[in-house]
């Protein structure tokens, strides 16, 4: 009599499977008018599962993963955290690291597959191409201007030297100048000249006037 009043475990199991299709056919979450399930109320009064990570790392989008492991090889675990800081695996596919060329792949298993870094293109594209061959080309010009002004500077030194040159030859060439000494000793000298050959005429006019005698 009891096991026709009171179904057994798989009866029960199948109700609420029932009940459960119910609300998802209508699109009503079953907590929302007050009805939880056994196994729900027990996951949610199940403590989290503590997990300690021992290496981390940055994804190219600023996302943080860490794993258990004390560095990053294939074979190890790989998480991220919500928004409560719980961890959460991460989902399998590819991953490119902040770096910009480690790229991480993670298996269905939830795991490291391959950590592999790719190659940076050095190809160069033609709008850089263009910007580069202005810049040269703006360079050339500064140098050419420089290289300008640089034999005005040159030639202008040039012209100047000659000039010099050529007004030291001139001076060489010019009659020396008497010194004032030179010309006080002639100023001088006549008068006595003069005054000595006076003496001398009269002293002989003497003597040839006494002979006469």
């Amino acid at each position: 009599m009891l096991l026709l009043l009171y179904p057994n475990i798989q009866q029960m199991s199948n109700i609420k499977e029932q009940i459960k299709s119910v609300f998802n056919k209508y699109g009503i979450d079953p907590s929302s008018v007050g009805i939880k399930f056994e196994e729900e109320t027990a996951a949610a009064e199940a403590p989290a599962t503590e997990v300690k990570f021992a290496v981390e790392g940055t994804l190219a989008d600023g996302t943080k993963i860490y794993s258990t492991a004390d560095e990053w090889v294939v074979g190890v675990d790989i998480y991220t955290q919500d928004a409560e800081g719980n961890p959460v695996p991460v989902p399998a596919g590819e991953y490119l690291l902040e770096d910009g060329v480690t790229k991480v792949v993670v298996g269905e298993d939830g795991k490291v597959a391959e950590i592999e870094k790719e190659e940076q293109s050095t190809e160069m594209s033609s709008e850089d191409l263009v910007a580069v061959i202005g810049q040269l080309s703006e360079r050339i010009a500064a140098l050419e201007g420089e290289k300008t002004e640089l034999a005005a500077a040159v030639e202008s030194a040039k012209n100047d030297a000659e000039a010099i040159k050529a007004e030291l030859a001139s001076v060489k060439k010019a009659p020396a100048v008497p010194s004032v000494k030179s010309q006080e000793f002639k100023k001088n000298a006549a008068p006595v000249a003069a005054s000595n050959g006076n003496s001398f005429s009269d002293f002989m006019e003497g003597l040839r006037a006494k002979q006469s005698k």
